[in-house]
């Protein structure tokens, strides 16, 4: 279950001081969960799952991902879920 999006959080994590640095930590604590449970839910074992939520985790990372999340863009739990299927299917 997806938690409210709290877009200060977002927006601070798309800076790069120490604070930015700790609202992508939350932002990544807030969500494991969720992003795990889809996907479980999708018919993964639980390992394999684990180790997809923290590949994708990662990947998102390194590529600053949420550097480019807008909220008037949409929810942000439609772009995980939507960079996730993106992230199984290679």
């Amino acid at each position: 279950m997806f938690t409210t999006t709290h877009w200060s959080v977002v927006l601070e994590a798309q800076g790069e001081s120490p604070a930015a640095q700790e609202a992508l930590e939350n932002l990544c604590r807030t969500y494991w969960r969720p992003i795990y449970g889809f996907v479980r839910r999708e018919g993964v074992r639980p390992e394999e799952a684990k180790d997809i939520t923290q590949g994708f985790f990662a990947l998102i990372l390194e590529r600053k991902d949420f550097q480019s999340v807008r909220q008037e863009k949409g929810r942000l739990r439609s772009f995980l879920l939507a960079s996730l299927k993106h992230f199984m299917a290679n």
